[in-house]
């Protein structure tokens, strides 16, 4: 550990407010290998974000929320250009906080999986999971900074709601790790051909029935199949958007939808704007 940087809490929090709340963009963030006093949450909002902690690689996309303990080494890895075109939120919180926190909850079982843990606890939020996280804690952005009482009291409800909804489920099911199988079925899916063929063959290639893989998609990643497919097929169409001139209702049918209108409307859910308009707003930047 004496390898590493390791970061104080006097340096990186604000010692009144318990805590410190950033957006990060790319690679403005440029931390080497470290470790700290502290704690954090990191939630994806964009992109892929690759850490290297405790001596492995993490890709941590769209909706990954993580919970870095004081004596996690890691640092972020920017050396391909999706992760370079990163967005995450950064919670950064005292000890002090921490232990309140868990004392509240006074489950020392759940506590001790999440704090000793080899890897530091990951969860994968749903689109509208994620939304509604990113909402909460945009309501700090209303708290008058001077009031240090007011943005301790906001963190902590925050803290408290994330903790309960998703990592102190994680923990309950700690030995509910993902399968094998399924870690391998993701990752094929991932391949184009796999994610414009659709669930069906998702379902082929899983050699599970419907049923079953459908319940091991809720219940590993909280998400639907269907919703698991349109996320792929979504963030690859935004880069063909972004990318290359091809027609966007081409795109449409030729990634694996069915209906333009289903297409449109998923599409912005997600993004907040219609395709058209994304290519406007992105293609140049």
């Amino acid at each position: 550990m004496e390898n590493y940087k390791r970061l104080t809490a006097k340096d990186c929090v604000d010692a009144e407010a318990e805590c410190l709340y950033q957006y990060v963009y790319g690679i403005n963030d440029r931390y080497n290998p470290h470790c700290h006093e502290f704690y954090e949450i990191v939630i994806t909002i964009s992109g892929t974000v690759i850490q290297e902690t405790n001596g492995k690689i993490l890709n941590l996309p769209e909706g990954s929320l993580i919970f870095i303990r004081p004596d996690d080494v890691h640092g972020y890895i920017y050396d391909t250009p999706e992760s370079n075109e990163t967005t995450y939120i950064n919670l950064t919180f005292t000890k002090e906080t921490a232990e309140k926190l868990f004392d509240y909850f006074s489950d020392e079982q759940i506590v001790n999986n999440l704090l000793f843990s080899d890897m530091p606890p990951i969860v994968l939020l749903s689109n509208r999971e994620k939304n509604q996280v990113l909402e909460q804690i945009s309501q700090l952005n209303i708290v008058n900074w001077q009031d240090k009482k007011a943005l301790k009291l906001k963190m902590r409800a925050i803290l408290a709601d994330i903790f309960v909804k998703f990592f102190f489920k994680l923990s309950e099911n700690k030995d509910n790790k993902i399968p094998e199988w399924l870690s391998e079925l993701i990752i094929e899916m991932k391949k184009t051909e796999n994610f414009v063929a659709g669930t069906e063959k998702m379902i082929k290639l899983s050699g599970k029935t419907r049923e079953h893989l459908a319940r091991c998609i809720k219940s590993y990643l909280g998400i639907t199949l269907s919703e698991f497919i349109n996320e792929l097929r979504i963030n690859y169409i935004s880069n063909l958007l972004i990318h290359t001139n091809i027609n966007i209702i081409d795109m449409c049918y030729e990634c694996g939808f069915q209906s333009l209108s289903n297409f449109y409307r998923i599409f912005k859910d997600k993004y907040g704007v219609s395709p058209t308009t994304f290519r406007q707003q992105y293609k140049q930047m």
